[in-house]
Order: structure tokens, then sequence, then C-alpha cells
């Protein structure tokens, strides 16, 4: 984000959970609170933690999504 880099989990898919159809690409930034509107944002990937999946309920999605970006900060720490 401008000059700043930042820790971060992306998916990049197509929502399955939500039966989406186009590509996205979503990125948690760890660590920060602010306004990303209107901002230009560059995104480096690092690895890939695991194949894009349907969810039973958003709920299990976001228990998901709480084990990825524990994960990610593992992978950032280590590296």
């Amino acid at each position: 984000v401008g000059e700043t880099r930042y820790a971060s989990a992306t998916s990049f898919g197509i929502r399955p959970t939500f039966d989406g159809r186009d590509v996205r690409v979503e990125t948690h930034i760890m660590d920060f609170d602010g306004d990303l509107y209107d901002q230009t944002l560059a995104i480096e990937f690092v690895a890939r933690l695991r194949e894009e999946e349907k969810f039973a309920t958003v709920e299990a999605l976001v228990a998901q999504i709480a084990r990825d970006v524990a994960q990610a900060r593992e992978i950032l720490a280590a590296g």
C-alpha cells in the first residue's frame, strides 16, 4: 500500500460457496486499519495454501479463512 508492505492472505477464484461465476481477487491485509478505496495495491504471491472449495455454510467458510490467515502468518514469519 503506497510504499509500505503488509502481510496479507489472498483468495483468487470464483467464490463457489456463493455460486460465483466471475474470477475475483480478495485480499485480507493483516494488521491494517484504514481506507483503501481508490488506492492502487500491488500483491506478491508467496505460497499457495489450498485449493478453492465450496463450503456448506458461511460459518464454515469464515472458520477456514481464519485458519488460512493463521497459516499465512506462519509462512510469512518464517520467510
